[in-house]
């Protein structure tokens, strides 16, 4: 399992993750329609500003598709599949995607990004049934940025759209900072600096929804985590729910720019099964969306331009701690963040509650209901447990 569990859902209503494997990325060559070398902008829905879900067509079929980082091959959903009529052939994993838990596999797969075509992918069918549920979003496919090493990609994140370009043409933009690009183990790798130590590879996660992961391969070398407060959240991704310690980082120093106050998840070396210590951890989408991003992956470079007021602008952090399953009469409470406001005010995993600050689950959508966590600190909310007694909590920070 990858550990990018801040990554493919922020699902803590925060964090989730994709599979990692160490093998060799298969290679698809892209095409574009009719002589074009771009697709022009294509907008795309920048759900909860964590996750980039961009238009697609697969074999025909309309579907939203999830970028995703360290995928050699993509990821379907089970029941996806299964709708648009394609199925596994047989029950073996293939040489590519070996270490992907033994999944089945769907060859010849096509998929359409307005006129750029990826044909004859294979994909790993995956149950991502659970992780939609939490995350409130369908999930149909993961693609990895593997499939696009042939192409550049451009990300403005503020318009919310993305163009895939042949690189060729590519020219560095007035404004912007080269970063190099390298590759390891099916990762690509951008240097980035935190707490003013030196610069290390972190991989350049567009399917992290967290802002930092940092491996313990790095944190405990260079004493990442010593002075600060700590605590828990509940990263979910496509091998399940785990809890990971966070703490906030005082300074991160990326292509250029040094920014403040980065809530950063640390990941124990037991999570990381066969990724190298030279990788030193995931720096993700909140970060990254500072940024208006040329990927050119054919030439092993970034190009990224910040947009103005970054250095204003502050990372949300959970002054909660309270991560709850909506259900149809209610909600449950699934975690509890240790030294949290929840924890505080009494809060067990388990408990029930009818209530959120006098709506009921049908009146939340899991965006809002996540959102809470957000709110300044001294914020109130009232939650309504079963049996009718009021809780209040007061937010506040505690990592």
């Amino acid at each position: 399992m990858k550990i990018s569990f801040a990554a493919v859902l922020f699902l803590a209503l925060s964090s989730g993750s994709t599979s990692n494997s160490t093998g060799s990325a298969p290679v698809h060559k892209a095409i574009f329609a009719a002589g074009a070398t771009s697709t022009g902008w294509i907008d795309f829905d920048f759900y909860d500003e964590k996750h980039i879900f961009v238009p697609a067509k697969v074999n025909g079929h309309d579907a939203a598709v999830l970028l995703a980082t360290g995928l050699p091959v993509p990821d379907i959903d089970r029941a996806f599949a299964a709708a648009i009529g394609v199925e596994p052939k047989d029950n073996l994993a293939s040489s590519a995607q070996a270490e992907h838990d033994g999944a089945p596999t769907i060859h010849g797969l096509q998929i359409q990004i307005g006129n750029l075509s990826l044909p004859d992918l294979s994909a790993s069918v995956v149950d991502f049934s659970a992780l939609a549920k939490h995350m409130g979003h369908s999930l149909p496919l993961l693609i990895g940025d593997d499939s696009f090493d042939d192409l550049a990609l451009e990300i403005d994140f503020a318009h919310h759209r993305i163009a895939f370009r042949d690189p060729a043409s590519l020219a560095k933009p007035n404004g912007a900072v080269e970063v190099p690009l390298t590759r390891e183990h099916d990762e690509h790798l951008v240097s980035v600096s935190l707490e003013g130590a030196p610069s290390a590879e972190f991989e350049l996660g567009l399917g992290n929804s967290g802002e930092m992961l940092v491996y313990e391969s790095y944190y405990q070398i260079h004493k990442v985590l010593e002075g600060k407060r700590s605590s828990q959240r509940l990263a979910a991704g496509t091998g399940g729910f785990v809890p990971e310690t966070v703490a906030t980082l005082n300074h991160i120093k990326f292509a250029g720019i040094e920014l403040s106050s980065i809530p950063a998840a640390f990941i124990p070396t037991s999570l990381t099964p066969g990724v190298p210590s030279s990788i030193s951890g995931d720096i993700g989408l909140p970060v990254l969306a500072r940024f208006h991003m040329i990927i050119d992956y054919a030439h092993n470079r970034l190009y990224a331009i910040p947009y103005p007021g970054i250095l204003r602008k502050p990372f949300p952090k959970d002054r909660l701690g309270l991560t709850l399953d909506k259900q149809d009469s209610g909600f449950e409470v699934r975690f509890v963040a240790p030294h949290s406001p929840a924890e505080l005010a009494g809060f067990k995993v388990g408990a029930r509650i009818t209530l959120v600050s006098g709506r009921s689950a049908r009146d939340w959508t899991e965006t809002a209901l996540g959102d809470l966590r957000y709110r300044p600190s001294g914020s109130n909310l009232a939650f309504t447990m079963e049996g009718g007694i009021l809780r209040h909590v007061k937010l506040a920070d505690y990592f």
